[in-house]
């Protein structure tokens, strides 16, 4: 890829990085809906689709986006490059880098973060675990059901200023 192909590609993950926010946080976010997690999981398909270095950038781009809208700081920008990178190692070596394969590593990331948020605010006795699992379940529900939207988003970035090849 030259230069320019690298730059397209860049502008057009980051402005799918700038849509989701909008939409995650000043859409759905006067909802009387759970909030999903949305930048998760397009660490996720940044990943699953670009493979494991690119999603490790672009988990930390998202986990900034998330760390500046008041999430966790510099460990949620940890959080969603792991997320990335992990993702494009398991699509390269397990799974295909395909729907099905963005799908259970949107499943893992998304029980991962929703575990790790119920068991730290159970450990400093926050809340009981019945009230944190009536919020962390719709929460999760909701992230899974929009994780085939964020995919697309990030496929059409693929398709059109992303890898050379595609399944």
């Amino acid at each position: 890829m030259t230069r320019h192909d690298i730059i397209l590609k860049w502008t057009a993950y980051l402005a799918a990085l700038a849509l989701t926010a909008v939409v995650n946080y000043y859409v759905l976010g006067p909802l009387p809906i759970s909030l999903p997690l949305l930048l998760p999981i397009l660490a996720v398909a940044g990943g699953t689709l670009e493979g494991a270095p690119f999603g490790a950038v672009y988990g930390g781009a998202c986990g900034a986006v998330m760390s500046s809208l008041g999430y966790l700081g510099p460990g949620c920008i940890l959080s969603l490059s792991a997320f990335g990178w992990l993702s494009g190692l398991t699509t390269q070596y397990l799974l295909r880098r395909d729907v099905w394969g963005h799908l259970i590593c949107s499943l893992f990331a998304a029980l991962i973060w929703e575990g790790w948020t119920v068991g730290a605010r159970l450990l400093s006795r926050t809340a009981s675990l019945e009230v944190l699992l009536h919020t962390a379940a719709p929460e999760l529900l909701w992230t899974l059901a929009l994780a085939l939207p964020v995919y697309w988003a990030g496929r059409f970035c693929c398709i059109h200023y992303g890898r050379i090849y595609h399944e």
